[in-house]
């Protein structure tokens, strides 16, 4: 008879058997793995979460490998999702990993809505993070979970930031300082949203540079025939949105344990 499988042993230390199994028949979607929700995605994979769907867009370039944990020079020009899935499996061969390659709008509901015609829909997630940088698709993210009773956790903005101590967890409410979070806020506020959580940063964010350069984001040549909402980009590291991403799957990972 084989060892037994040593893979999330250590973690079974603090969650128990139980626990384990609990993470295991678990099934979350992730929309946005970009350089917050790529640390989610792993850390969810590391604990053992036995499903995990991915909504994203984009193929990585050169600019992510600073940030975001799927870059490399060898990765350069491969779809995000696609990177995931093959480091989700090299973690956990068993993991189920679905992948959604898309831009999300007004479409929620094709993702996780009751379509028949959509093997992603066939079962409720059990939680839905939200690490999209878009205003208005994290929005209506937001407003379809909370309306359809399906828990989800928001991720904030992270650029411009240097403190990875200032992140913290809040209802949207409750969020400061961080310009993003107003804005969400300030939306949610007038469709009765208050108390979604919400991972933020109450530092100051600091003054990019806005030469002519980086004012906006300029397409690679991965990503040329995408429609990319145009946006002013922001500046960023590789530690504060990694921080935050941490800090997602913390959240939902406790959550699905019932700790707190």
């Amino acid at each position: 008879m084989g060892a037994k499988n040593q893979t999330f042993a250590r973690f079974s230390m603090m969650v128990g058997e139980g626990g384990i199994e609990k993470l295991r028949n678990a099934r979350v979607i992730v929309f946005g793995v970009g350089g917050v929700g790529s640390y989610t995605v792993e850390a969810l994979a590391r604990s053992g979460v036995g499903h995990i769907a991915m909504v994203d867009f984009d193929e990585i370039s050169e600019s992510n490998i600073n940030r975001q944990l799927h870059s490399l020079r060898s990765t350069i020009g491969k779809p995000k999702i696609d990177v995931m899935k093959d480091r989700i499996l090299d973690i956990n061969p068993d993991c189920k990993v679905e992948l959604v390659k898309k831009l999300v709008y007004d479409d929620v509901d094709e993702i996780l809505g009751n379509s028949k015609n959509d093997s992603l829909n066939n079962n409720k997630y059990d939680f839905v993070v939200d690490a999209i940088d878009v205003i208005r698709s994290k929005v209506n993210l937001i407003e379809y979970c909370i309306k359809n009773k399906i828990n989800i956790i928001s991720s904030m903005g992270f650029g411009n930031k240097m403190h990875p101590e200032m992140v913290e967890i809040a209802k949207i409410k409750n969020t400061s300082v961080c310009p993003m979070a107003r804005a969400v806020r300030s939306i949610l506020k007038k469709k009765g949203i208050t108390n979604v959580p919400a991972v933020f940063s109450k530092e100051i964010p600091v003054r990019p540079n806005k030469s002519e350069l980086f004012k906006e984001e300029i397409p690679t040549e991965f990503r040329e025939n995408n429609k990319i909402p145009r946006k002013t980009t922001p500046g960023s590291n590789s530690f504060v949105p990694g921080t935050a991403g941490l800090v997602l799957a913390s959240y939902v990972v406790r959550k699905l344990l019932e700790w707190d």
